[in-house]
């Protein structure tokens, strides 16, 4: 069974049923068996609030046992232990399919979503040590402006374009 540990050491089960899924999908309008699953499943990795509203859901019974509320579960949760748990929940989600191909196949889709996301920030780790990058940013950081820091970010993505065929976007710094 799927496991994490939160923020102060507390050990919570994930086991994906039925009426789980359903709680998921009727509260939180998040479809865990939709046919685009693995959109579904970035989606909650991209969103930490959303991740921590399904993991709640997902281990509401042992937390109501413990007589913890979903605060102080929102609290616990951040960092490397947020990742354990998001790895958990796909981990479950995994396990609950009766179809051994398709466990298969979530579990490749999931690992090679993983090597991306780890490829595409490691190449934006990169970017930062371009000197032309922190001149740049330097530049329009001294105009002091929101449009300064836009114009810095634009700058970053044609660079990265002119340098690669594979050019990675840069998020915006008011994304969330």
């Amino acid at each position: 069974m799927a496991n994490f540990s939160d923020n102060n050491g507390r050990n919570w089960v994930v086991n994906l049923n039925v009426h789980t899924i359903k709680t998921i999908k009727t509260t939180l309008e998040i479809d865990l068996l939709d046919d685009k699953v693995h959109e579904v499943l970035q989606r909650i990795a991209d969103d930490v609030v959303l991740a921590v509203d399904v993991l709640y859901l997902a281990v509401q019974e042992q937390l109501d046992a413990a007589q913890i509320s979903d605060i102080d579960f929102g609290k616990s949760l951040g960092g490397d232990c947020l990742n354990e748990a998001v790895g958990a929940l796909v981990q479950a989600l995994i396990d609950f399919f009766p179809n051994p191909a398709k466990r298969e196949f979530l579990q490749r889709l999931w690992e090679k979503s993983q090597k991306h996301m780890d490829k595409t920030n490691q190449k934006m780790l990169s970017m930062l040590e371009d000197d032309r990058v922190n001149q740049a940013l330097t530049e329009n950081l001294e105009k002091g402006t929101e449009k300064g820091i836009q114009e810095a970010i634009s700058g970053l993505n044609s660079t990265a374009s002119q340098d690669s065929s594979e050019s990675t976007p840069i998020p915006s710094p008011t994304a969330s």
